[in-house]
């Protein structure tokens, strides 16, 4: 899940937290604790190791506590609704207790010391929201002070696999109180299960904020997402379909979207629809899911219930003669109007890894691979998520005016594997294009792509790299067509790139480490943050004499001497490398290296 309102943490390169605070209005006066979390009591008896594993009493697959009219958060009293108490207590999955309680440290024991944990169960539904907890002891001689997960400073409890990836939880958790040393003290791990089936690992760390993080992780599990099957729900006037993804529903949603009158709107009742063919809108029309609207995105950690379309290992699109097994227009038939509100697309990648699909991506086709593939003027996609593509892209886009906006792209692809990557975004041209406030996370080719938007704005997105490597984070190009990359009027700007795991190119402009097609030319690329990337902005294949790209007033990181790419080590790396054939107008500044990366 990925909190959009988050600042940037001064610690770590991928640290985006947010305020935690009472889930429900069913907490009572003055319950909700520091940074609204609390704690459980750990109580079962100690292994040879010296942690403890309680399982959880009073946990439920989704909220927790009493709430409503009865008293809740106090000591002795039930955990208000999302296992919260008040502050300095914690909730042992019914009831409230002290959150910090003496612990005798061995001798020599590092600062932080793994007591125990209620663990999560193995397996969940999606959407769930069971309880967890962990408990740490402070072994080391400064009072760990509870501060506000927003803080700059402070101990915190973060997600270690790996650090700062947000799927279970906010990036930080606060303590429930003050642990001074030679005390333990239990944190409630608040799970919202993200709606993408399979297994997912877990695990939690203390973390200094701006200085380390302290070791001694909870022990690493695996919970696998899974639905149950149900019940049958209607999604238009007398056609059924399955939402738990036990069979498959593609021709109920075509059917659907083919009575539907042009601009009309369907919305799906939240759940699984499992995708054995492809889907086409062919008209105006709006997709979404009843309920779902003006909320947060459907993969945020507090985002709504949402319709998630997920691909079936026999899905091909190829056999239908189309790319992407959800299209926008078809590939012969440009389609406008056409609106995602709160939609997920997920290709299921690791489901459809001996498919055919999968070999025609390993053969260098990747239409079989791709989620979404639009053709589509004046078209939006908001709200929504693409995840786990095969290969290609989670949104291929073609046609001008396109507003994509507070849409997670995730997982697509893999990197490490020859032809199976994928970007999160490919935009081939789209002028007058909007993207803002979107998500890149763990794409493996590159997150976000254009080949060209003449009046563009590509802003206040966040792309980041947790679990696999990336070409670039952030790309201007022009696919190898010299009639592609004219970027005049366009801006990038208040976009954030964190590269915890590798990043060759924070934020490309050009084509050259690829390919020697012309410059790409106008644009400006300013206020932008990039840390952690081999090199931080790269500038090698961009902007003309008569039209020079503008590249000014962004934040960098340092980059390393040298660094590993596609065709082997590349030294003299520095944060902004502008080439020497790229015509750049840096506003007074200055470029900190020239070299001509030979490989992406």
């Amino acid at each position: 899940m990925i909190d959009y309102d988050a600042p940037m943490r001064s610690t770590t390169l991928a640290g985006f937290v947010g305020l935690l605070s009472c889930f429900s209005s069913a907490c009572s006066s003055g319950s909700g604790g520091t940074g609204g979390t609390g704690g459980a009591a750990v109580t079962s008896s100690t292994s040879s190791s010296g942690s403890t594993t309680t399982s959880a009493t009073g946990a439920t697959s989704s909220s927790s506590g009493t709430g409503g009219a009865m008293p809740c958060g106090k000591a002795g009293e039930a955990c208000c609704s999302g296992f919260v108490c008040d502050a300095s207590l914690s909730c042992d999955g019914s009831k409230c207790g002290a959150a910090v309680a003496p612990f005798s440290c061995p001798p020599g024991s590092p600062e932080v010391v793994f007591v125990g944990e209620v663990p999560p169960p193995s397996t969940v539904e999606p959407w769930a929201q069971p309880f967890a907890s962990v408990t740490f002891a402070n072994c080391g001689t400064e009072t760990w002070t509870a501060v506000s997960v927003d803080s700059p400073t402070g101990v915190k409890l973060g997600p270690s696999t790996p650090h700062d990836y947000e799927l279970w939880t906010r990036t930080r958790l606060a303590l429930p109180a003050d642990v001074a040393p030679q005390n333990q003290v239990t944190i409630v791990v608040p799970i919202h299960a993200t709606p993408l089936t399979g297994p997912h690992r877990y695990a939690y760390e203390l973390v200094r904020e701006g200085v380390a993080w302290l070791g001694n992780a909870s022990p690493e599990h695996m919970i696998d997402v899974e639905t149950v099957p149900g019940a049958m729900v209607e999604i238009c006037p007398g056609v059924m379909a399955d939402p738990t993804g036990t069979t498959s529903a593609n021709a109920a949603i075509q059917s659907c979207i083919d009575a539907a009158a042009p601009g009309a709107t369907l919305a799906l009742p939240p759940g699984i629809y499992r995708m054995s063919g492809v889907v086409t809108i062919a008209k105006p029309l709006t997709l979404t899911t009843s309920g779902s609207t003006n909320g947060p995105s459907c993969l945020d950690y507090d985002g709504p219930k949402c319709a998630v379309l997920r691909a079936d290992a026999t899905v091909s699109p190829s056999s239908a003669a189309t790319r992407g097994f959800v299209r926008l227009g078809t590939l012969q038939n440009q389609v406008s109007s056409v609106v995602l509100d709160h939609i997920v697309v997920d290709g299921a990648r690791d489901g459809r890894l001996a498919s055919p699909a999968a070999a025609q991506c390993a053969q260098g086709n990747n239409g079989d691979g791709i989620n979404i593939g639009a053709n589509c003027a004046s078209c939006s996609v908001v709200g929504s998520g693409s995840a786990r593509a095969l290969c290609g892209t989670g949104l291929e886009w073609d046609g001008d005016s396109a507003t994509i906006s507070k849409s997670i792209f995730i997982g697509n692809g893999d990197h490490a594997t020859q032809n199976m990557w994928s970007d999160g975004l490919t935009i081939h041209k789209s002028d007058g294009a909007t993207v803002d406030q979107c998500r890149f996370v763990d794409d493996s080719d590159v997150g976000f792509i254009s080949g060209g938007g003449v009046g563009a704005h590509y802003t206040n997105n966040y792309a980041a790299q947790f679990n696999q490597t990336s070409f670039a984070a952030m790309m201007l190009d022009n696919f190898n067509n010299g009639a592609l990359g004219d970027f005049t009027g366009a801006t990038m700007t208040g976009n954030t790139v964190v590269c915890a795991a590798p990043c060759h190119f924070g934020i490309e402009l050009g084509p050259h480490p690829w390919y020697p097609s012309p410059n790409i030319h106008g644009g400006s690329v300013t206020g932008n943050t990039v840390l952690g990337a081999h090199i931080q902005i790269n500038a090698q294949g961009a902007g003309t004499v008569a039209s020079p790209m503008v590249v000014s007033g962004n934040t960098l990181g340092p980059t390393p001497p040298s660094a590993s790419f596609q065709c082997g080590t590349v030294s003299g790396l520095s944060p902004l490398n502008v080439s020497p054939e790229s015509h750049v107008d840096l506003q007074g500044g200055q470029a900190t290296g020239s070299i001509s990366v030979p490989c992406p």
